[in-house]
């Protein structure tokens, strides 16, 4: 009875705060309010290190949702909350996909459980033996019956209509009455609200995900076998064999790569005014598929015995080279995307790189235990996914909208701001994407000696086939002028349910210019 009050409260809760409301302070209190009676129910485990830490990235996340307000935060938000979720009703979970498994199962099957709850078996066999109960069934269920033929009699012949027009008009005031009090819209956020509710409170747990977790280890086990098997010796040191060519040779063909990335990367690149994009995403590309086939094949020679070979130190010193060979080309893939954010300044994309180079390091750090300290391939998943949430985790903490509009404007002089671009990004850069219009213009003006890419044909055309390209000041001034107005009239409407920290910035910033 409780878990159904709590649910319906939960839902009414959720209604008032996001009912035609964007979002803001209202997340907060919703999640402050959810938390604290999970909390109060024994649901958040505090004992539990998984579920403090997890506790945490959930209360950090809601945080920046607030501070930065961009979508991002939310996302990353909203992912972490899921995964939160899926911990609480299986604790004794290690493993990040496994508890993803586990959220996913819940949040399908818990609207299953949802009628149940409100309206658990006790209740109702309770109200089928009450009066009540016996009037809906013997006289209301079939009135309604009644009134649905009469509606289709109606339709069918024109005479039977007109004889039971009293019926459709007092039919048709009925719900317009009804109707003046219940919202579609605001119901639909209600039923939502319950759907959401019912996930987080109720919780079910996926056993397979949980058995499967519980079997895994990091741990690498030698396979022992009772059976003769007169050639098993032979072939394992045949693999062992193949795989030491196979380092050998691959070795010597990432050398190859990584020398001539010395010398045209780190050594020799000069910018003469190429559109570096295919430079920085060839190398990504590249490093992707080389990372994806340098885990693979470890894990292929070291999934079982190869590790225990007593003959093995050769081939691991092979694997440990592969690996630092690897770590070479990330970085030499972040000197590339360097030298794309030098030139061409900051945007989404080129700070993504960032973050993944970091967690491709890492990724391969984790390789190199994996074969040191004979490690299993459930090790590798675990520490990598829980490595990839810390590091969207910290992504979410930085208004990246606000830092690529302050910093590509303060590098114009260097490099190239792409005004189309930068008139995309969200209302809480807006302080910053708005200059005045003669800098605008003179900024324009260098771009256009220094970047334009048909500087090699005669002047008039070059600047109309630039100005096809690019937006000009004009528009480009236009554009955020017509986006702040719309943005200040915007926030004086909105209630103390939307507030966030960003946009309020934001909004006070444009005032005071």
């Amino acid at each position: 009875m409780r878990i159904s009050i709590t649910l319906l409260l939960s839902a009414i809760l959720f209604t008032f705060l996001f009912y035609d409301q964007a979002l803001g302070l209202n997340l907060m209190i919703y999640e402050i309010s959810i938390l604290l009676y999970l909390g109060y129910e024994g649901a958040i485990q505090f004992k539990n290190r998984k579920h403090l830490i997890g506790l945490l990235a959930v209360v950090l996340s809601c945080a920046m949702t607030i501070i930065h307000h961009s979508t991002l935060s939310f996302v990353i938000h909203f992912l972490i909350g899921f995964l939160y979720v899926g911990s609480l009703s299986s604790p004794e979970i290690r493993s990040i996909p496994y508890v993803w498994a586990n959220s996913i199962s819940s949040f399908f099957i818990t609207p299953g459980y949802l009628p149940g709850v409100l309206f658990n078996k006790k209740e109702t066999e309770a109200r089928k033996n009450s009066g009540t109960w016996k009037m809906v069934k013997f006289l209301i269920i079939p009135m309604l019956i009644i009134i649905v033929f009469i509606m289709i009699y109606s339709g069918s012949n024109p005479e039977f209509g007109a004889f039971f027009t009293w019926l459709s008009d007092w039919i048709g005031k009925a719900l317009e009455n009804i109707l003046k009090y219940i919202e579609p819209y605001a119901l639909g956020v209600f039923v939502f609200g319950i759907l959401i509710g019912g996930f987080i409170l109720i919780r079910r747990k996926d056993q397979w995900a949980s058995t499967r977790d519980e079997l895994s280890s990091d741990e690498l086990k030698r396979k022992k076998t009772t059976e003769k098997r007169r050639f098993k010796p032979l072939a394992l040191l045949n693999e062992y064999r193949s795989a030491v060519f196979l380092f050998v040779s691959l070795n010597a063909l990432l050398l190859l790569l990584n020398v001539m990335d010395i010398n045209h990367v780190w050594i020799n690149f000069k910018w003469e005014g190429q559109y570096l994009k295919e430079y920085v995403h060839q190398g990504t590309y590249l490093l992707i598929v080389s990372i994806i086939i340098s885990i693979s094949l470890v894990l292929f020679y070291f999934r079982g015995n190869m590790n225990f070979l007593s003959k093995n130190k050769f081939l691991r010193q092979l694997t440990y080279v592969w690996i630092l060979q690897n770590a070479f080309l990330a970085i030499s893939v972040g000197l590339r995307n360097w030298y794309y954010i030098s030139y061409y300044a900051l945007a989404y994309k080129r700070i993504a790189v960032v973050f993944f180079l970091l967690l491709t390091l890492f990724a391969l750090f984790t390789v190199y235990l994996k074969v040191k300290n004979v490690r299993s391939p459930y090790y590798l998943i675990r520490t990598n996914s829980f490595a990839l949430m810390l590091i969207l985790l910290l992504s979410s903490f930085f208004n990246w909208d606000k830092i690529i509009a302050k910093y590509n404007f303060s590098k114009a002089e260097k490099s190239f701001v792409h005004l189309n671009y930068l008139a995309t990004l969200s209302d809480t850069a807006l302080p910053y994407l708005d200059h005045p219009i003669e800098e605008v213009k003179e900024m324009d003006s260098y771009q256009m000696k220094s970047f334009n890419p048909y500087s090699s044909i005669g002047s008039s055309s070059s600047f109309s086939l630039y100005r096809n390209l690019y937006m000009s000041p004009e528009d480009y001034i236009e554009v955020i002028n017509s986006r702040k107005k719309e943005f200040i009239q915007r926030w004086k409407k909105k209630s103390w349910l939307e507030w966030n920290l960003a946009e309020q910035k934001a909004y006070d910033e444009l005032v005071k210019s």
